[in-house]
């Protein structure tokens, strides 16, 4: 709460068209787009799904010689 009232000091000192211009900074500060966060690995992990026979990785390995 330091910063806002450090803010409200310095804006009593501006004059109309200083505090226009300020809010005109304040209105595009608030109206740009919030940064998308990127998904994390361990949610992407989450989303993979596999469609195989649950003796898929059994078969595999027969098929590469070695023995179940």
């Amino acid at each position: 709460m330091v910063t806002k009232k450090i803010i409200q000091e310095k804006l009593e000192s501006l004059t109309e068209e200083e505090l226009n211009q300020v809010y005109g900074l304040m209105e595009q500060l608030s109206n740009a787009e919030k940064p998308v966060n990127k998904p994390s690995l361990m949610s992407k992990l989450r989303k993979i799904s596999i469609d195989a026979p649950e003796d898929f990785s059994v078969q595999v390995a027969i098929s590469l010689g070695r023995s179940y």
